[in-house]
């Protein structure tokens, strides 16, 4: 990684951002009033050009800790190292690789569910639902949409085969993601773990398999190497996070940790377990400042000799997840806290053992890990933004963690406990789905094969000026427009030169902001 010194500011404005930024991550700041900053803004791209006539390879960049990964051989990093806008270099990746496992991967998985499972009249996955109050939850009409999730792991071989994620193409519930490893478009190869855990959040077929978030959308990402463990793994985390953010990513649900390298330099001791040392912790740091929320797991050291929860579970103001068994007690492996600073970690605890999941064959078993537990979290989670839409993301931490059954007391075993969305909805008033509330505009047709799609207030007194934004699923803009509406008044927007995909339609007055996912067949 090569750090600078300075940015571009006048190549890239603060009152700009829909030169940088998508209209979702426009619009949630505007919801949440956070400001955009200096870490909003993109790398001085004449920097990537010097740094390439140095002879490093550019493969990223990163707006947050105003950098870039490069490769490169010894003679050139010295020259770059020259660079006057240079600050420093840092060594992520040697040549050669190892092999270790994960930290964040499962333990002992389980043998495929048969179709006459000892329940058949269940769902296969009712015992976790229940344990979070997730079957109230669908009940009460929130499963997600209008969320984001993003899902950041070592691979989802099998979810564009597989029967349990059908719904997520047929209803363009898949936003387009990315494979940092391998740097391409494929994210649907190398390992199953990150399948297993997808399908803890979004796997769906009714009356037998119904996940938590399956309404959601979801924007996948490989960032975790198989064959290796060194720093580069955090770097392309900290990547995919912007990513997510310059998408509009709500969630994001990461079930990896790091604690020791390859490189044993590179190693993290309990004393770094203070929320604001590893690189990946201060990635999520930044990830919750721009208004994501983080749900990762706490890791499955609990039996070990390091026996702490891993980077980036020490992070503050996100959730960390514990496993328990069916009775709602710790598994041994779940890694325990405090942090190094003596906060209670984990934050909350969900189903980790004998957890139901999806596998890259598309067959229903069951795995062990906290790998498990926290993608269970990441869906309720979305229901429960979904259900209190006002809130920002620390206020949906807050609040999850308040209903956990150890509200009162909680511990560094399983933190606040299991939380309940049967507690949430006792202790308020009940919640209108996001989809009743969020709106100001109504979009229609959508789809749309051919012609024009209209756009209106739903308020039949608003009138005022309307700017209207359609971005690509690339973050191009491809149409703006600005009009003077009057009552009652329907806008046209004309999509007949528009390719066939996902569009996001941004529409901003002077005290409202919508964001509309548009689908052109």
């Amino acid at each position: 990684m090569v750090f600078f010194y300075d940015k571009d500011t006048l190549l890239y404005r603060y009152d700009q951002p829909e030169e940088f930024l998508s209209p979702r991550a426009i619009a949630r700041k505007e919801k949440y009033n956070i400001p955009i900053q200096f870490s909003d803004l993109p790398v001085n791209p004449s920097y990537k050009q010097q740094l390439s006539e140095a002879g490093g390879t550019v493969h990223h960049t990163s707006r947050w800790f105003n950098g870039a990964l490069v490769v490169c051989d010894d003679s050139s990093i010295q020259l770059i190292e020259s660079l006057d806008f240079v600050m420093r270099t840092e060594l992520i990746k040697p040549a050669g690789k190892g092999s270790r496992k994960k930290v964040g991967s499962s333990v002992d998985g389980g043998e495929a569910l048969k179709k006459n499972w000892k329940r058949e009249e269940e769902l296969l996955n009712m015992v976790q639902n229940e344990m979070l109050g997730i079957d109230e939850m669908h009940l009460q009409g929130f499963n997600g949409e209008g969320l984001l999730i993003g899902v950041f792991d070592g691979g989802f071989r099998g979810v564009d085969t597989s029967q349990y994620f059908t719904h997520l193409f047929e209803n363009q519930q898949l936003i387009p993601g990315y494979d940092f490893v391998g740097n391409s478009q494929n994210v649907f190869q190398y390992s199953q773990h990150g399948t297993e855990a997808l399908s803890c959040i979004a796997a769906y077929m009714p009356g037998i398999l119904e996940a938590g978030a399956y309404g959601a959308d979801i924007m996948l990402c490989v960032t975790e190497e198989s064959g290796s463990e060194y720093r580069i793994e955090e770097y392309n985390w900290l990547l995919a996070a912007e990513r997510a953010d310059s998408a509009g990513v709500d969630i994001i649900s990461t079930s990896l940790g790091y604690t020791t390298f390859d490189d044993t330099t590179m190693n993290y001791g309990f004393d770094d377990l203070d929320g604001k040392t590893a690189v990946i912790t201060r990635a999520v740091n930044m990830a919750t400042d721009k208004g994501i929320l983080c749900v990762i797991s706490a890791g499955n050291e609990g039996s070990g000799s390091w026996k702490y929860v891993s980077p980036p579970a020490d992070a503050s103001n996100v959730l960390a997840v514990g496993a328990v068994s069916t009775g709602g007690h710790r598994v041994s492996f779940s890694s325990i806290g405090p942090t190094a600073d003596g906060r209670i970690k984990p934050d909350v605890s969900a189903l980790g053992l004998q957890t139901v999941v999806v596998n890259a064959q598309s067959q229903v078993t069951t795995s062990n890990g906290t790998s498990f537990s926290a993608p269970l979290i990441a869906g309720f989670t979305a229901g429960v933004w979904q259900a209190f839409p006002a809130l920002n993301n620390k206020e949906i931490v807050e609040k999850i963690k308040e209903s956990g059954h150890q509200g009162l007391a909680p511990d560094n075993e399983l933190g606040y406990g299991i939380p309940d969305f049967n507690v949430l909805i006792d202790k308020e008033l009940t919640p209108v789905p996001d989809t009743e509330l969020k709106h100001f505009f109504e979009v229609y047709p959508n789809p749309v094969e051919e012609g024009k799609v209209f756009v209106e207030a739903k308020s039949d007194q608003f009138s005022g000026n309307i700017e209207l934004w359609l971005y690509n699923s690339t973050g191009q803009i491809v149409q703006k427009q600005q009009v003077s509406y009057a009552r009652k008044e329907t806008i046209d927007l004309d999509t007949s030169l528009l390719e066939k995909g996902i569009y996001i339609l941004h529409v901003l007055s002077a005290d409202s902001s919508d964001t509309f996912k548009l689908v052109k067949f």
